[in-house]
């Protein structure tokens, strides 16, 4: 199973490159709207209005900045017009979120990129996916889409706590792409680092039953959150296989790459968030919302950080030359996700602390992959 399987069409000359406008995007949104909602928990904004503010500020950290991440990860055979339409679709519905907009506008509003991004990456893919364990991705892009419905229709009135149930349901759908992107690539890159350290082949890649549990565990969980059911721990059950399947990934071994060593670390808190928050609730032992920020700031930031730099790397055709600015944000953006973690002990005080890292780490980001943009390809 090699990292090809899982990429999108090949990005074509004939077409602009995606992840530039996407990656930059997300990548500043990332670092500007935490503050601002962090701003308005402190009562230095005014808040939104009608609005759950605790479900705007996740919504828009998985249906904003994710989601846009996902747009230059997947629109490589989109055209300059069609790009542009996408583009402003996802800044009209952040405006949309902040400005407080609902009802039906507010709807059509903030649908409009989620089906842009099924109808201009998720169908292609779905139309070149040969294998069946990658059918997968086009049912959960197209999961986007209902994840956002069921938000708005809790801001409508018309779902009760369809807020959370959406931001939870979009939740477990980025966390089911990324363990299943992970699966993809780790293994992959982590052939090459050890055909290169230790002159050998790396047996033992993957483990398909394992896959398979964690795209279970994520699916049904997605759908106890989207029906409003109570939990039963298909999360940790998810958490449990995306851990024990990356032991056979030579983890501590990736800590000397600059592009795996920060996915790998990412993957980890992922899985371990996601067992964390089930235990949290099953047990009481604090604010699932505690831990699952040890799944969203650790995991799904760090590996969203370390692909947007090696994806760019790649497309940039910088193979192997990837940016040391990694190792930085991966180091932030583990910090921020400890404070975050344990911020019931001092919020305060660790809650404003925490977003501190988060920016920086996202504003290095964006520094980065503008930085690269303006060199020759084969420089660093």
């Amino acid at each position: 199973m090699t990292g090809a399987a899982a990429a999108p069409l090949p990005r074509s000359g004939r077409f602009p490159k995606a992840h530039r406008p996407f990656f930059l995007a997300a990548s500043l949104y990332a670092a500007l709207s935490v503050p601002l909602w962090v701003a308005e928990w402190m009562g230095m904004l005014p808040g939104c209005g009608a609005c759950d503010p605790v479900a705007r500020h996740a919504h828009e950290m998985l249906l904003g900045f994710a989601a846009a991440v996902l747009g230059g990860y997947l629109f490589t055979k989109v055209t300059r017009t069609r790009l542009l339409l996408a583009l402003l679709a996802w800044v009209a519905a952040r405006v949309g979120a902040w400005a407080g907009l609902g009802g039906e506008a507010g709807l059509a509003l903030s649908l409009a990129y989620p089906v842009a991004l099924f109808a201009l990456g998720g169908w292609p893919f779905l139309k070149a996916a040969k294998l069946g364990h990658n059918m997968v991705f086009a049912p959960t892009i197209a999961g986007f889409a209902m994840a956002e419905a069921l938000y708005q229709a809790g801001r409508m009135g018309l779902v009760e706590g369809g807020e959370r149930r959406g931001v939870m349901t979009a939740f477990c759908l980025v966390a089911l792409m990324i363990l299943v992107m992970g699966g993809r690539v780790i293994p992959a890159g982590m052939a090459g680092l050890v055909r290169k350290e230790e002159a050998r082949e790396l047996f033992d890649r993957n483990r398909p039953w394992a896959e398979w549990l964690c795209v279970i565990g994520m699916t049904a969980e997605a759908l106890t959150q989207a029906l409003g059911l109570p939990t039963f721990g298909a999360m940790a059950l998810a958490g449990m296989a995306g851990l024990w399947r990356q032991t056979r990934w030579r983890p501590i071994l990736s800590l000397s790459d600059l592009s795996l060593g920060p996915i790998q670390v990412g993957h980890g808190l992922l899985a371990l968030g996601l067992i964390a928050a089930a235990a949290s609730d099953w047990l009481g032992i604090g604010p699932s919302t505690d831990a699952l920020h040890l799944a969203t700031i650790g995991g799904m930031g760090m590996v969203t950080a370390a692909m947007m730099l090696r994806i760019d790397a790649i497309r940039e055709r910088r193979v192997g030359q990837w940016p040391r600015a990694g190792i930085a944000c991966a180091v932030l953006l583990v910090c921020a996700a400890d404070l975050r973690a344990a911020a019931s002990l001092a919020p305060d005080l660790l809650i404003p602390i925490s977003m501190t890292l988060w920016s920086a780490a996202f504003a290095v980001v964006a520094w980065s992959l503008v930085r690269g943009w303006g060199k020759p390809p084969g420089t660093l």
